[in-house]
């Protein structure tokens, strides 16, 4: 073999080897300056005077729930909606929402109604996903479907009711964690479980919808089935954090955190956490990641060419 044909093949094999490494690192910081009190359901304070009860009863075969809404003596509103349970309830710009499900049956969605804050009723509807945050106008659901492949993330418009987006990742019971939109993207973190030709694993992917493009990438993989799955994830424009904890069947644990870029969905570095530590939530601040776990607070500072 002449040295032109060793160059050729030294030079594909590195970038093989650069193409399926890690493209950064994650170096351990100081963590004291952490900060996870923002909320990003977009929900809004309900007013303070406002009363909200439900009371489930059974009509022959039906399951109901009767909404009470009030505001003191005067000004009342009732509906009653198909459904076991119903004490969840939340404001919007638009107005209060309530709604009934079935416990145990995420794929059963919900029955929903909003409410004007001065108390007539806007819309009830049945929606297949269970309400999720309120961005840029829009309400938007995620259904899980642990039977199917129908795993989906919605954007209803809150004024009406309907339906204006839909997104269907097409994978077989798929559980969707935690759904990041920041202007004309949609990140998604999800696991499901992968049967293989000699065992099972559970996958967790992140994945990223922009102007009908998608793309996914696997975050980590742990072997057998899945009984817990917590994905959290935090973008900065730049970057995109996401903190994994797998656990199956058999007692395996898998927990830590991974850093990506933005648009490419590049994996940059990942770093595992010691046994038992949980990851809660993920921040990212400039070029570094904070993760709030189940034993306090790790900070990590990205080094990367991206």
């Amino acid at each position: 073999m002449n040295k032109k044909k060793k160059a050729i093949i030294l030079g594909f094999i590195l970038l093989l080897l650069f193409y399926f490494s890690p493209k950064g690192l994650l170096i351990p910081t100081d963590a004291e300056r952490a900060n996870f009190d923002s909320s990003a359901s977009g929900f809004i304070q309900c007013p303070p005077d406002l009363q909200v009860k439900a009371e489930y009863y059974q009509y022959r075969l039906d399951h109901l729930v009767n909404f009470t809404l009030s505001f003191g003596e005067n000004k009342k509103a009732n509906i009653t909606l198909r459904g076991f349970l119903g004490e969840h309830f939340f404001c919007i710009p638009e107005g209060i929402f309530v709604y009934s499900y079935y416990l145990g049956d995420p794929s059963a969605g919900i029955n929903a109604a909003l409410f004007d804050y001065n108390l007539p009723l806007k819309w009830w509807r049945h929606f297949s996903g269970f309400p999720d945050q309120y961005v840029r106008n829009s309400l938007v659901f995620v259904r899980s479907d642990p039977y199917g492949s129908n795993s989906c993330i919605y954007f209803v418009n809150p004024s009406t009711g309907s339906t204006d987006k839909k997104y269907c990742l097409d994978v077989p019971k798929a559980h969707i964690s935690h759904v990041k939109i920041v202007d004309n993207r949609v990140y998604v973190t999800l696991g499901y479980y992968s049967v293989g030709t000699l065992s099972g694993e559970t996958k967790a992917f992140l994945y990223l919808i922009e102007g009908g493009n998608l793309r996914r990438k696997e975050v980590a993989t742990i072997e057998g089935h899945p009984l817990g799955v917590k994905l959290p994830l935090d973008t900065n424009g730049k970057y995109v954090a996401v903190a994994y904890y797998l656990h199956d069947e058999i007692g395996n644990e898998k927990n830590g955190v991974c850093v990506f870029t933005a648009g490419r969905l590049i994996k940059i570095a990942c770093t595992e956490f010691e046994d038992g530590e949980r990851p809660l939530k993920v921040k990212l601040e400039g070029n570094i990641v904070y993760v709030q776990t189940t034993k306090g607070v790790k900070a990590y500072k990205i080094l990367s060419p991206w």
